[in-house]
């Protein structure tokens, strides 16, 4: 799209008023500080493009509850962002971002925040002002660790934090007992903490492609749990517990040096498994 027929979407856009706009792939380099004629917009559709800065004009857009920015190249945010307090959503996924600006803390309506696919090596602790988050999605950036604060975020339903390189949890996470999915798949998590099998309203809980050598029998805490993803770690043997999990109609543990359940038990599925400890328990 060139920067003529984006000027003219923009000016239409804001000749009928218009509360949506979607730019998805358009080859978009820049936006124009015409954007700020926008002023009815709710949402704004900008992902797949080649951004790598954003205009101070587009924070004048306070309207604006879901912004979509994934798949784009930028490197930083501006501290304006903090200005679109109405924001509900924000998708910053698959670009650069190597920090986050104090300022972002501020968007404390945020229920939705994609942050996966980044160069996030730390997260600040500001992030416990986001209250009203239940979803937070941090995956695929080389995170090492995870800060207390991140635990205060208590309406979680939702928390991927796949794709990092976390060695250990910390047993704060016991707080975030809204919690029905949790991904920690691609990590290098060699233990863990007793408070994670706290987490009751667990569905479903990714762990695959860690260095677990085992499981505790806290697991059979989990009582929800429908779905559990162990592939490639090294589980030798599992606990009896599991057979505990009544809910549950998917275990994979394909890729695990396991001994009990053996390999010929492991084929037959996840109905097999729970039999087979049912028996041991």
């Amino acid at each position: 799209m060139t920067q003529e027929e984006l000027l003219e979407i923009i000016e239409e856009a804001a000749r009928t008023g218009a509360t949506t706009l979607d730019l998805t792939n358009n080859k978009l380099t820049a936006l124009p500080p015409e954007i700020a004629k926008l002023t009815a917009l709710t949402q704004l559709h900008l992902s797949f493009n080649c951004l790598t800065a954003l205009p101070p004009e587009l924070f004048q857009l306070t309207k604006l509850t879901q912004l979509h920015l994934s798949f784009n190249c930028l490197t930083a945010l501006p501290p304006e962002i903090g200005k679109l307090t109405a924001l509900t959503g924000l998708v910053l996924s698959y670009n650069g971002l190597t920090a986050l600006p104090p300022e972002l803390f501020q968007l404390t309506k945020l229920t939705g925040l994609n942050l996966s696919n980044n160069q996030l090596t730390a997260l600040p602790p500001e992030i416990f002002q986001l209250t009203k988050l239940t979803e937070l999605s941090l995956g695929g950036n080389p995170l090492t660790a995870l800060p207390p604060e991140l635990f205060q975020l208590k309406e979680l339903t939702g928390l991927n934090l796949s794709n990092n390189q976390l060695t250990a949890l910390p047993p704060e996470i016991f707080q975030l007992t809204k919690l029905t999915e949790l991904s920690l798949a691609n990590n290098a998590l060699t233990a863990l903490p007793p408070e994670l099998f706290q987490l009751t309203k667990l569905t479903w809980l990714y762990l695959a492609n860690n260095q677990l050598t085992a499981l505790p029998p806290e697991i059979a805490q989990l009582k929800e749990l429908t779905v559990l993803y162990l592939q490639g770690n090294q589980l030798t043997a599992l606990p009896p517990e599991i057979a505990q999990l009544t809910n549950l109609t998917w275990l994979d543990l394909e890729g695990n040096p396991l001994i009990s359940p053996p390999p010929e038990i492991v084929a037959q599925g996840t109905e097999k498994i729970l039999e087979y400890l049912r028996e041991e328990y």
